[in-house]
Parts: C-alpha cells; sequence; structure tokens
C-alpha cells in the first residue's frame, strides 16, 4: 500500500488530492494531510510515508527551501514533491539540490497522477 502526506494550509487542496488519488489509488493508498509544518512533522514522527506532497509556500515561510530541510530529517526516505501555483520561479536544479524529486505545478496536479506520476 502506498502513503501518502500532503502538507499544505489550503483546505481545498486537501479535498482535491483526496479525490484524485482516491479515483487513481482506491483502497491502495493510504492519504493523510496536514495544514502545517509542525501538524506534518508530528505526523512523520509517529508513521513514515512513501510520499510527500509539500506546499511550495507554506506559511510563514517564503518557500520550500525553508522547510524541506526539517521534512527530509523527519523522513529521509520519502520522496518529496514541491506543488505550486507559481512553478516559473523556481528551477528543477533547485529543487534536486534540496531532495526534492521534482515540482508540480498545483493546476496539473490531477493530470500528473492520472498519468501515472506514482505507479
Amino acid at each position: 500500500m502506498l502513503s501518502l502526506l500532503l502538507i499544505d494550509d489550503d483546505p481545498n487542496q486537501h479535498k482535491i488530492l483526496s479525490f484524485y488519488l482516491k479515483k487513481r489509488f482506491g483502497a491502495d493508498a493510504d492519504f493523510a494531510s496536514a495544514q502545517s509544518l509542525d501538524e506534518g512533522l508530528a505526523h512523520l514522527a509517529q508513521q513514515s510515508v512513501d510520499v510527500i506532497f509539500l506546499d511550495n509556500r507554506l506559511p510563514p515561510y517564503t518557500d520550500f527551501t525553508q522547510t524541506v530541510g526539517d521534512i527530509v530529517s523527519a523522513s529521509p526516505d520519502s520522496e518529496i514533491y514541491v506543488i505550486s501555483a507559481a512553478r516559473e520561479n523556481v528551477t528543477v536544479e533547485l529543487c534536486r539540490s534540496h531532495g526534492i524529486v521534482d515540482m508540480i505545478d498545483k493546476f496539473d496536479l490531477r493530470d500528473v497522477i492520472s498519468e501515472g506520476l506514482l505507479g
């Protein structure tokens, strides 16, 4: 079973991703969500996950470069994807240098999951 964690301050994003994942994986995916970095880290302290979707701008931080270090420390084996509505501001090189697998545009998330991002 694939385990996933979304860390995003937008409650609508949690509903949308949950819907897409249920449609794509059904009962074969365990989805959890956190609305803050602290909540996400608390979840990771209790349970490891395969994949983490991290909001690029998670208040009060300006971007993922300020949050991903704590996440990698808490869950070093997880694949991390940054999701952002401002994808043009972040390079692939910057993502990779911080251990991020890829950056996904929030508006393309459904298509990326439907097309097999997670297997």
